[in-house]
């Protein structure tokens, strides 16, 4: 029996919340090579999709495996029509930090027919039979910042049937440094998107997404597009706190609650026609001025090799999760400038007299510049964002090579000051 068979049978018996990890493959987005190379000419299935967005031509999903396989949508854009697909089944708690471009307990397929997307039928009298997708395919991402309503695509998960839709997106994400050393390879090829450009037939306008964070920008994404002098070359583009940016795009790392936007553009076309990907640039816009910050390609440079400073603390006679009391922290470089100021990330996990925050899933790294760094972790309540009066405060040094992976834990004994030592086993590791 395959996995795909073992799926099927887990899921028309009801069994999925006690079973299995990762329906998709973990280590390629195109599952299986394609086997022709061609623009979008006429496409199968039954949907007419456009032949050209935002001034790019409109691929079929074979050939964009393609291109993503040749390492081509590294930094370079791209638009793909396909049919779209997702299931989210019940899944464990996975034992071990997902970085954010890792694709686990999903089932999220674009693939060129909606045959081939339809992941989900129904099995018996009251079952639903679930299976990976047929043939070539992508398992792309949406992103905090991915502009247009992903959930108004899905029409009904598992019941539904795949819509037929234009993405546009990248590969080469500078978020694959928020994955673990053994995954960045994985991560570095997910297909990122960057905007539902059409689906089900009309056009999808760009928008500002909700980041999750209630948030008020001064600005709309016109004006700070507009600001940059982008035109319509304007890609997609969101607000988000300053202190978390470094989510969306880690080779800015800022700290504090002002707002700014991240925006992506595309370069201008070339003087030939039929150019297959373009290459992006990602701005940070300050949202009270105006003003551009700064800019990077999409691209990440071969020379940026930043370290990943993975942070924990463990709370000593501290039963989990009875109040709001969690740990925060500092980290300032050398010429005293805040690059992190928040909580610890992750969630809590807590045993017989102890309680740790960060470490695993739902964690991450600060992805840092070589250098050195002052470091200092303290304990206070936590109210909705607002922190309560610091205690128990402790300090230290920390050098960071290139590709460093250094793993820290603050240990607060019951009611002292917190001291500095190498993280438990429990931590995600390289």
């Amino acid at each position: 029996m395959n996995r795909t068979q073992l799926w099927a049978i887990v899921l028309a018996t009801g069994l999925v919340a006690s079973c299995i990890a990762s329906p998709l493959p973990a280590t390629s987005p195109g599952a299986v090579t394609a086997t022709t190379s061609s623009l979008l000419t006429v496409h199968p299935g039954d949907a007419t999709f456009p032949t050209e967005v935002a001034g790019l031509p409109v691929v079929a999903v074979a050939h964009a495996v393609e291109l993503l396989e040749s390492g081509k949508l590294d930094g370079q854009v791209v638009a793909v029509a396909g049919y779209y697909d997702a299931f989210y089944p019940a899944c464990p708690y996975p034992g071990r930090y997902i970085g954010p471009l890792e694709g686990w307990c999903s089932f999220v397929v674009l693939t060129d027919t909606r045959a081939g997307a339809q992941l989900c039928q129904p099995y018996g009298t009251n079952g639903t039979s679930c299976s990976l997708p047929k043939g070539t395919y992508l398992a792309p991402f949406f992103m905090s910042e991915t502009s247009g309503d992903q959930s108004s695509l899905l029409t009904g998960g598992a019941t539904g049937e795949p819509a037929a839709v234009v993405l546009i997106g990248h590969a080469g994400d500078a978020r694959q440094w928020q994955c673990t050393a053994a995954t960045q390879a994985q991560c570095a090829n997910a297909f990122v998107v960057d905007r539902i450009a059409w689906a089900e037939g009309r056009d999808v306008p760009v928008t500002a997404p909700q980041t999750g964070v209630p948030i008020t920008p001064k600005m709309t994404l016109a004006q700070a597009a507009a600001d940059v002098g982008l035109g319509d070359k304007l890609l997609t583009g969101a607000p988000f706190r300053a202190g978390d940016i470094a989510t969306v795009e880690p080779r800015w790392n800022l700290a504090g609650d002002n707002i700014v936007w991240l925006v992506r553009s595309l370069a201008p076309a070339a003087s030939s026609p039929g150019e297959e990907t373009r290459p992006g640039t990602v701005w940070l816009v300050d949202d009270a001025t105006g003003k551009v910050i700064d800019s990077h390609p999409l691209k990440v440079d071969a020379t940026y090799q930043p370290a990943r400073l993975w942070q924990m603390a463990t709370v000593h006679g501290y039963e989990c999760c009875a109040t709001n009391l969690t740990a925060w922290e500092r980290v300032e470089s050398a010429d005293g400038t805040a690059v992190y100021a928040g909580i610890v990330s992750g969630s809590a996990s807590g045993g017989s007299g102890y309680t740790t925050f960060g470490g695993g899933y739902g964690s991450g790294p600060l992805v840092l510049p070589a250098g050195e760094y002052s470091i200092s972790m303290w304990l206070a309540t936590n109210d909705q964002g607002v922190m309560g009066t610091p205690s128990d405060a402790c300090s230290t040094q920390v050098a960071l090579q290139p590709l460093d992976n250094v793993m820290i834990n603050a240990d607060f004994p019951t009611g002292h000051a917190c001291t500095f030592g190498p993280a438990p086993s429990m931590s995600p590791g390289p």
